[in-house]
C-alpha cells in the first residue's frame, strides 16, 4: 500500500510538472505562428458564424441551433486564437491570454470580432486579459485556423467527435459489452448532443472524455493489471484544466468513473468505493493542480496577480447563490440546470429510463439476490450524487451558467442507465451459469 502511494507520488509530480512545461510550450509555439492566414479564415465567415436574431430563421433545426448555441465563448476562443498586441511577445500573449473589446467592463466579444474582422482601429478599443485559464484549445485551434475557414473548423470538429463515438462503440461492440455503449448513449441524449457537436466550447469536454473511454475500454486490463487507473484519472483531470473553460468538466470525471466500474469484476464493495473515492481524488488533484500551475507560472514569470484573480474568482464561483443558505441556494440552482430539460421528450426518456432499471434491478435481485446485486450497484449510486454535490459546491457559476453547466446532470443520468446495464450483466452471469450447470 505504502510502496503504491509513493510511486503515484513520484508519477503525479512528473506528470503534474511535465504536463505544466509542455502546455507552456506548446502554448508559446502556437503564438509563433503566422497570424495573417487565420485572420483571412475567420474574416471569411464571420458573419456567417456570428448572426443577428433577425438572421435567425423562425422555425426548425437552424432556429433551435442559432438559439441555443454558445456563440458568446465561441467567439472569445476565436479572438484569442487570432488577437496579436503590438509590443507584446508569443510568451506574454500565452500567459495573459489578451483580446480586445468594444466594451470596458461587460465583454461584447461577437460585435467586436466583427468590428475586428471588418477592419476596425483596435487602438480605439479596450484591451482584456483572461489569464486565469491555460487556453490550451488554442494548440490547436490555432494551427487548424491557419488551413481551415472557421466553418471548416466546427465541420472538422464534428468529424473528430463523431469518428471518436463509432470507435468507443466499436470498442464496446469488441469487448461484447454493448450494454456500455447503450449507457453511454443514454448519458449523451441528456447533454443536447447537437449544440455539443457544433460548437468549440461545448465540444471540448466531451472530446476529452471520448478520448479516456476509449482508451479505458481498449486498456482496461492493463489499467487494472498494473494499477494505473489512478495516473489515468489524474491525467484527464490535468487536461480538463488545460483545454476547458470551466463548462462542465464533472462529465470528463463521471462518464470514465461509470465504464470503468462497469467492466470491472470481482472485489470486495469496500475495495471498490475505496478505489471510487481514490479515482475522484487523482481527478480533483490533476484538475485543481494543473489550473493552479498555470496561475504560479504566470505570476512568478510576469508577475499577472493571476493567483488573486483566481482566488477571487473561485471565491465568486463557490458562494451561495441570492444570499440562500448554502444547500437551500444548492437545490435552488439544481432546479435551475434541471429547467434546460425544457422539452417533454426528456421527462419521457427519464420516467421510461427509470422503470426500465428498476425492472433489470428486480430481476437480477431475484436472480442473484439482492443483497449481491445492491452491492454491485453502490458504485454507480456514489457516481449518481457527484454532478449534485458539484452543483451545491459551484453553485454560482452553476447557476450564472446554466445554460451550459446543466450538461453534468448527464452523469446522473449515465449512473442510473450503469445501474441497468450492470443488472444485466449479472443476468448474463447468471444465465451462463445455468447453462454450465
Amino acid at each position: 500500500m505504502n510502496s503504491g502511494l509513493g510511486r503515484f507520488l513520484k508519477h503525479m509530480i512528473v506528470l503534474m510538472l511535465g504536463s505544466a512545461v509542455a502546455g507552456t510550450l506548446l502554448l508559446v509555439l502556437v503564438f509563433c505562428l503566422p497570424r495573417e492566414r487565420m485572420m483571412e479564415h475567420v474574416v471569411a465567415n464571420v458573419n456567417e458564424m456570428i448572426r443577428d436574431k433577425e438572421q435567425i430563421p423562425d422555425s426548425g433545426i437552424e432556429n433551435y441551433i442559432w438559439m441555443k448555441k454558445e456563440t458568446y465563448t465561441d467567439t472569445i476562443m476565436i479572438q484569442n486564437a487570432i488577437e496579436k498586441v503590438d509590443g507584446k511577445n508569443a510568451y506574454e500573449h500565452a500567459m495573459w491570454a489578451y483580446h480586445y473589446d468594444v466594451s470596458e467592463e461587460v465583454w461584447e466579444p461577437e460585435d467586436s470580432l466583427r468590428m475586428i474582422c471588418a477592419g476596425a482601429d483596435v487602438s480605439e478599443m479596450n484591451l482584456h486579459t483572461y489569464a486565469r485559464y491555460w487556453h490550451g484549445y488554442l494548440v490547436y485551434l490555432k494551427p487548424l485556423l491557419l488551413f481551415l475557414s472557421w466553418k471548416q473548423v466546427i465541420y472538422f470538429g464534428v468529424l473528430i467527435q463523431l469518428v471518436l463515438m463509432a470507435a468507443v462503440v466499436y470498442a464496446a461492440f469488441r469487448r461484447k459489452c454493448m450494454e456500455i455503449a447503450a449507457a453511454l448513449a443514454c448519458g449523451l441524449l441528456f447533454m443536447k448532443p447537437l449544440l455539443v457537436l457544433i460548437s468549440l466550447t461545448m465540444s471540448v469536454c466531451w472530446i476529452i472524455t471520448l478520448a479516456a473511454l476509449l482508451f479505458i475500454l481498449i486498456c482496461h486490463e492493463q489499467l487494472e493489471s498494473r494499477r494505473f487507473y489512478p495516473e489515468l484519472f489524474l491525467m484527464v483531470g490535468i487536461a480538463t484544466a488545460y483545454f476547458d473553460f470551466l463548462t462542465y468538466p464533472i462529465v470528463t470525471l463521471g462518464f470514465p468513473l461509470c465504464t470503468c466500474f462497469l467492466l470491472k469484476k470481482g472485489a470486495l464493495l469496500k475495495e471498490k468505493l475505496l478505489q471510487l473515492i481514490g479515482y475522484c481524488i487523482c481527478w480533483g488533484i490533476g484538475y485543481g493542480g494543473m489550473w493552479a500551475m498555470k496561475w504560479v507560472i504566470a505570476d512568478l514569470t510576469l508577475h499577472t496577480g493571476t493567483i488573486r484573480d483566481a482566488v477571487w474568482s473561485i471565491i465568486g464561483r463557490t458562494e451561495s447563490i441570492g444570499g440562500r443558505p448554502r444547500f437551500n441556494g444548492g437545490f435552488y440552482v439544481i432546479g435551475l440546470n434541471m429547467d434546460e430539460y425544457d422539452m417533454l421528450i426528456y421527462a419521457i426518456i427519464a420516467a421510461v429510463l427509470a422503470a426500465a432499471v428498476l425492472a433489470v434491478v428486480l430481476i437480477s435481485g431475484r436472480k442473484a439476490g439482492f443483497k449481491y446485486v445492491l452491492g454491485q450497484l453502490v458504485p454507480f449510486a456514489v457516481i449518481f450524487c457527484i454532478p449534485f454535490v458539484w452543483i451545491i459546491l459551484v453553485q454560482h457559476h452553476s447557476a450564472l451558467h446554466a445554460r451550459f453547466t446543466f450538461r453534468i446532470l448527464s452523469v446522473a443520468v449515465l449512473a442510473v442507465s450503469c445501474i441497468g446495464a450492470k443488472g444485466f450483466q449479472i443476468c448474463a452471469a447468471e444465465r451462463q451459469k445455468v447453462v454450465r450447470s
